[in-house]
C-alpha cells in the first residue's frame, strides 16, 4: 500500500472518530488512564508471548514515542484517547496501521544510519502493538465472576457464595481455548515436519494487512477476483478446531459447541458444564489411569486440552499428504541455519535448534524476515493441508493433574 493512501485512511479513520481537535502537550505526555490501560495490557500480552519484562518496556517506550513524534503532530491528540474510542468503534487497527506507512515513510527517505535503525525498531514496535489491538478487537477474553441460579444436579457445596463461582460463557472459552491452542507448535519425530502454528498464525494475520498487493500480483484471490481475507479463515480454523473440544461429564460427552457455559466451584475444585438444550448443570470428569473420575481443578488454567492422538504421530501419519508443510518446515530450517538473535534483555538466544525454549524468538524472527515472494503461493495452497490436520485434531477436557500423569 502507499504512502498516500496510508495517510488517507489515517485521516478518514481520525475524522471518523470525532475530528482533531486541540489538546496542550503537556496532557499527550502525561501517562492518562488510557495510556496506562493500553500499555499495561500490552506489557501483559507481550509477556505472554514469552518475552521478558525489559523486551515488554522497551516496546512500550517505542509505541509512547510514536504518539510524541508522530500522532499528536498530525492529529493533536492523545493516540491512547483515540484509540480508546476506535476499538469500540472497530477500526483501531486500520488507523494503526496507516500510522505504520507515515513512520515507514520517514523511515525511507532518512540518510542518517541512526536514525534509520531507530525507525525501522519503531515500525517494529507498531506492529506488535497492532498485533495486540487486533487480538483486543477480534479475541477480547472477558471472563467474569457470575451468579449462576439454582441447580438442578445436587451441587457439592450448598452454602458457597458467589465469589465462589467462576463462570465462563461459551464464547469466552473458545477465545481462551483458542489463544492455546495458536501458541502450541509441534513437529514430527525427527524434526521431518513442523507444525509451526505461531508462524502460520502470524503469516496468516499480517498478509492482508501488509502484503495485499504481493498477493494479488500473483493471483491469490477468491473466485470472484477479490483479494483473500487470510485471517479471517484461520481464526475460523482455530475456532473450527476449539469447538469440538469434547468433555466427558457424568451424563455423556459434550461437544465445546453443545454447551451454554462452564462453572468452576473453587472451595471444592468441582467443575460443570451449562448443557446447552436444557440449561442443565452436568458435572464434568477427567479421564485418569483408573478411568474417569471428576474433574477437580480450582480454575481454568487447570483445565487441558489433550490430543487423542499426539502431533508428533498425527504428523507422521498424514506427511504424504503434506507437501506445502514440507517446503515450508525446510525454508524455516534453511532460514534460521546458524542465526543468533541479541534480545532486548542482552541475552543471545540460537534460534536453529527449534525447541520449546527459542520457538517464539525464531516465530517473531522468520516472520520479520520471510520471502513473501516464495509464501505467498504457499500461505494460500497450506489452508488444504491444515484441514486435513483440523480433521484429524480430537481434543478432550482434562484436568492438568490427569493429562501430566497420562504424558
Amino acid at each position: 500500500m502507499r504512502f498516500d493512501s496510508d495517510f488517507l485512511a489515517f485521516d478518514i479513520c481520525i475524522s471518523f472518530l470525532g475530528g482533531a481537535g486541540k489538546v496542550k502537550l503537556r496532557q499527550m505526555t502525561e501517562i492518562n488512564t488510557n495510556a496506562r490501560k493500553f500499555l499495561d495490557g500490552f506489557r501483559k500480552w507481550w509477556q505472554e508471548q514469552g518475552h521478558s519484562i525489559r523486551s515488554a518496556d522497551s516496546y512500550c517506550t517505542g509505541i509512547r514515542r510514536v504518539n510524541k513524534e508522530f500522532f499528536f503532530p498530525l492529529v493533536h491528540k492523545d493516540l491512547f484517547d483515540v484509540l480508546d474510542d476506535a476499538v469500540k468503534k472497530d477500526c483501531a487497527e486500520d488507523f494503526l496501521t496507516a500510522l505504520v506507512g507515515t513512520v515507514g515513510e520517514r523511515c525511507r527517505n532518512t540518510t542518517d544510519p541512526t536514525d534509520k535503525k531507530r525507525l525501522q525498531d519503531t515500525v517494529s514496535h507498531l506492529k506488535k502493538f497492532i498485533e495486540y489491538v487486533a487480538w483486543l478487537q477480534d479475541n477480547a477474553v472477558a471472563s467474569e465472576t457470575v451468579t449462576v441460579g439454582e441447580f438442578t444436579t445436587p451441587m457439592p457445596s450448598i452454602n458457597s457464595t458467589d465469589a465462589d463461582r467462576e463462570y465462563f460463557e461459551r464464547d469466552t472459552l473458545v477465545n481462551i481455548f483458542a489463544r492455546r491452542i495458536k501458541t502450541q507448535d509441534r513437529m514430527s519425530a525427527g524434526k521431518n515436519i513442523f507444525f509451526p502454528i505461531r508462524i502460520l498464525g502470524q503469516l496468516f494475520s499480517t498478509a492482508g494487512r501488509y502484503h495485499s498487493d504481493t498477493l494479488f500480483s500473483k493471483g491469490i484471490r477468491t473466485s470472484n477476483g477479490k483479494h483473500i481475507d487470510f485471517k479471517k479463515w484461520y481464526d475460523s480454523w482455530v475456532r473450527g478446531i476449539v469447538e469440538r473440544v469434547v468433555f466427558h461429564t457424568t451424563e455423556g460427552d459434550y461437544a465445546l459447541s453443545d454447551i451454554e457455559g462452564l462453572l468452576i466451584m473453587r472451595s471444592t475444585g468441582s467443575v460443570w458444564i451449562v448443557e446447552k438444550q436444557k440449561s442443565r448443570n452436568i458435572q464434568l470428569m477427567s479421564e485418569g489411569k483408573s478411568g474417569l473420575q471428576p474433574m477437580s481443578v480450582t480454575s481454568l488454567s487447570g483445565i487441558h486440552l489433550d490430543h487423542t492422538e499426539r502431533m508428533e504421530d498425527l504428523l507422521i501419519r498424514l506427511e504424504p499428504v503434506l507437501p506445502v508443510m514440507r517446503k515450508i518446515t525446510d525454508n524455516i530450517k534453511e532460514s534460521v541455519k546458524g542465526k543468533k538473535v541479541i534480545k532486548s534483555d542482552g541475552a543471545t538466544v540460537e534460534i536453529d535448534s527449534y525447541r520449546p525454549g527459542t520457538l517464539t524468538t525464531l516465530s517473531g524472527w522468520y516472520c520479520d524476515n520471510v520471502d513473501w515472494n516464495f509464501i505467498a503461493p504457499l500461505l494460500s495452497l497450506v489452508r488444504v493441508e491444515l484441514d486435513y490436520i483440523a480433521a484429524a485434531t480430537h481434543l478432550t477436557a482434562m484436568s492438568s493433574t490427569d493429562n501430566l500423569k497420562k504424558h
